[in-house]
C-alpha cells in the first residue's frame, strides 16, 4: 500500500509539473486583450485595429481592444502589470510606457521591471509642427528663439509624454531658454491651440489631420525630429540639419506582464510579424506616418535606450509631476 501511494504521488506530482507546458501548448484557447493606454482613435488603436483582424486568423482566437485612459497612460500600464502573467492580457503602448513613471513623484509601476517585451510594430518621427505667424525655416525659427527667451509658448499633449521630453531636449540641444510650456490633455487640443495662436509651436507625431492644416497654410512643419530625413516626409528638413545632434523618435509595440512565459511570447511576436509583412498593412501604417518594423529584440533595445536618455533629460530639466 505504501508503495502504491508513493506512485500515486509522484504521477500527481508529474502531472502537477506538466500543466503549466500543457496551458503553454494550447496557447490561445480563449480571446485574447490587447489594453490600449488611451481613449479609441489614437495611433495606438489605430494601429491595433489594422492588425486585429489578420492576427485573429493567424491565432484562431478573438483579439480585443479595451480602453484604459488617464494619467498619460499609466492606468492602463499599473493594471497590466497587475494581470496574471498568461499571455492573455498584453499592453498596446508607445513611448510614454518609458517616460511617465520616470516623471512621476510615486511611479505605480516601472517599465523595465514590470514588463517584457514582445513585438515592436512601428516608429514614427516627431515633428516641428509651427504657428504661420513664426519664421518660414527651422533656422531662422532657432535664430529667433534664442534672441528672445522666454518669449514663445510652445503646447505639450502630455504631461511627462515623450513630446514634452523631446521638446526639453530640443530646447537644451538649440540653446533656446525659458519658453514657456502650455500643457494641454492630448494631441488634438495641442493642435487646436496652435492653430489658434494659443501657442506657437509644439512638438508631435504627424497625422493626415496636420497635413490637412499645414497644406491649408494654417501650420507649418519645420523639421523631424530623427537624425536623417523621413522617408514618411522626405522633403522635410532633420531637425538635427540646423541642432546637430538631435535625434529621437516614437515607436509602438506590444508588451506583457514580466513572467509571461518565453513560448507564447514568441508565438505572438511570430504572428505579429507575418501580419507586418502584408503589404496592405505596411501601406495603411505609412498611412499614418507610422514606419512598420517588427521584432521583440528591436522593441526591448529601443525601451533600453529610450530609458537612458529619457531620464537623463527629466534630472536635467528637473521635470516632475503628481
Amino acid at each position: 500500500m505504501h508503495r502504491r501511494t508513493l506512485i500515486a504521488g509522484a504521477l500527481l506530482a508529474a502531472m502537477a509539473a506538466s500543466a503549466p507546458a500543457l496551458a503553454q501548448d494550447r496557447w490561445p484557447d480563449r480571446p485574447i486583450k490587447f489594453i490600449v493606454p488611451a481613449a479609441a482613435g489614437g495611433t495606438n488603436d489605430v494601429l491595433g485595429r489594422y492588425i486585429q483582424e489578420p492576427l485573429q486568423k493567424i491565432l484562431g482566437q478573438p483579439v480585443v481592444m479595451e480602453y484604459k485612459a488617464g494619467a498619460g497612460g499609466a492606468i492602463a500600464s499599473q493594471y497590466v502589470s497587475q494581470q496574471p502573467a498568461d499571455g492573455y492580457t498584453f499592453l498596446l503602448h508607445g513611448s510614454g510606457l518609458v517616460t511617465v513613471p520616470l516623471v512621476q513623484r510615486k511611479p505605480s509601476y516601472d517599465a523595465v521591471k514590470d514588463f517584457v517585451p514582445v513585438t515592436l510594430l512601428g516608429t514614427s518621427p516627431m515633428v516641428l509642427m509651427t504657428n504661420p505667424s513664426m519664421p518660414d525655416t527651422l533656422a531662422q525659427f532657432v535664430q529667433q528663439a534664442r534672441a528672445n527667451p522666454g518669449s514663445l509658448e510652445w503646447g505639450a499633449s502630455a504631461l511627462g509624454g515623450v513630446g514634452q521630453l523631446a521638446m526639453e531636449a530640443f530646447h537644451e540641444a538649440a540653446g533656446i531658454r525659458k519658453m514657456v510650456m502650455v500643457p494641454y490633455p492630448g494631441a488634438g487640443p495641442s493642435a487646436q491651440a496652435l492653430l489658434a495662436g494659443q501657442t506657437k509651436y509644439m512638438l508631435s507625431t504627424p497625422s493626415s489631420v496636420t497635413s490637412g492644416f499645414v497644406k491649408d497654410g494654417k501650420m507649418r512643419i519645420l523639421g523631424v525630429s530623427t537624425a536623417q530625413r523621413s522617408p514618411l516626409l522626405p522633403d522635410v528638413p532633420s531637425i538635427s540639419e540646423v541642432v546637430p545632434g538631435y535625434d529621437t523618435q516614437t515607436w509602438f509595440g506590444l508588451v506583457a506582464r514580466t513572467g509571461t512565459p518565453p513560448q507564447v511570447i514568441s508565438r505572438m511576436a511570430d504572428a505579429i510579424a507575418k501580419v507586418l509583412a502584408q503589404p496592405d498593412i505596411q501601406e495603411k501604417f505609412r498611412a499614418v506616418y507610422v514606419v512598420p518594423k517588427g521584432g521583440t529584440k528591436a522593441l526591448g533595445d529601443i525601451i533600453a535606450s529610450d530609458h537612458t536618455l529619457w531620464a537623463k533629460v527629466v534630472k536635467d530639466n528637473n521635470i516632475t509631476m503628481d
